[in-house]
């Protein structure tokens, strides 16, 4: 491509035009605008003729020096096609398919110059070559949940999102690295060749001599930084911890004085069955001694005095867990230590009952 060519991908937009034939009678604030597109683009195009020829020359690494600026300053398809095209050669494919894809993304127009139209043609042959070659390698990165990961290829960070995928990567040699605050830093080479694929696998192990920043430091930041400090814990938490565990205490203590109640009604009435059996033997047994034929009836009372002596240890344990449990359940810790003994004694003196059956003898003994 020519000098001329290049320069009529440049000319100042309409605007401008109008503006400059306006002469005087145009704002400044109007002009000082055309002025600065007008540098921009005559900028623009001295780049471009300079990196078009160097491009055509097969110098890309200096025509890239040109073509990349003069595209920032102002687009050009067919400077595109040469950033495009030049940078594929010097093997930064990704970037350079890229700028080919942005170019073809553009539709070409009807009435597009040769120039323009044999542009567009070698972009796509250009990409069409390349796309299938470009290597990519996959990151596996092995840290704790906790970790706040930064992650760079050859000395750039990547975005999280990349990690774990297909990563488009221009051939030859590459570095990853993985750090964060509390670890050692984990490093990888690797060699991309075309068409290959490749597993970068990266973990981070802890620092055991790392700082590790305390609670109270962080809320020393806060209160530096204005913020309001977090409130403190409201008491009414172990209050109502406290309220649950007393509930629960109360309801075991009615159990018990229910299971003592039922037990103490159980003994009285096995107690008196036994003594009325005491009675009968003793009309059957005249001087305590009985015969064979009562046996049965003898052992019938001494099992109705065994089973009232049971009901009436059950009775008086069931009153004295109560009891305890019932006053420890509610007042002080030590209210409660101090009273549960002397309870515990009281009510063991309340509750003594004994069914004792013998020979010819039966008797209920019991204090309340």
């Amino acid at each position: 491509m020519d000098a001329l060519n290049v320069s009529r991908l440049f000319r100042a937009p309409l605007l401008s035009v109008l503006a400059l034939t306006a002469g005087l009678a145009a704002p400044r604030t109007a002009r000082a605008a055309d002025d600065a597109d007008a540098a921009e683009t005559a900028a623009a195009r001295g780049l471009a003729v300079d990196g078009v020829k160097l491009a055509q020359s097969d110098h890309c690494e200096q025509a890239l020096e040109k073509l990349e600026p003069a595209e920032k300053l102002k687009h050009s398809p067919i400077v595109l096609r040469h950033v495009g095209e030049c940078q594929v050669k010097v093997g930064r494919w990704v970037e350079g398919s890229e700028s080919l894809r942005k170019l073809l993304r553009e539709p070409l127009p009807a009435d597009a110059s040769p120039a323009l139209t044999a542009a567009y043609e070698s972009a796509t042959a250009t990409l069409r070559d390349i796309k299938p070659r470009i290597p990519n390698m996959k990151i596996l990165l092995n840290a704790p949940a906790d970790a706040d990961v930064t992650v760079k290829v050859d000395h750039k960070e990547v975005a999280d999102s990349v990690v774990g995928i297909a990563l488009p990567t221009d051939p030859g040699d590459h570095e990853v690295e993985a750090t964060a605050p509390g670890f050692f830093k984990a490093t990888s080479s690797v060699k991309l060749l075309p068409s290959a694929s490749a597993f970068v696998t990266l973990e981070l192990k802890r620092d055991p001599n790392a700082p590790r920043p305390a609670a109270a430091e962080a809320g020393a930041v806060t209160a530096a930084a204005g913020a309001a400090p977090a409130p403190a814990p409201s008491p009414a938490t172990p209050a109502r911890a406290a309220d649950h565990g007393s509930n629960t205490g109360k309801v075991l203590a009615y159990t018990s004085y229910a299971l003592a109640a039922a037990s103490l009604g159980a003994g009285i009435v096995f107690g008196q069955s036994a003594r009325n059996d005491e009675k009968a033997l003793q009309t059957a047994c005249p001087n305590r001694v009985c015969s064979e034929d009562q046996k049965d009836a003898l052992d019938s009372a001494k099992t109705k005095g065994t089973i009232s002596t049971i009901a009436f240890a059950t009775a008086g344990a069931g009153l004295t867990l109560g009891t305890i449990l019932l006053f420890t359940s509610s007042g002080s810790h030590a209210e409660n230590a101090a009273g549960a003994a002397e309870r515990h004694i009281a009510a063991r003196s309340r509750v003594r009952a004994q069914a004792k059956v013998g020979l010819g003898t039966v008797s209920v003994v019991g204090d309340f």
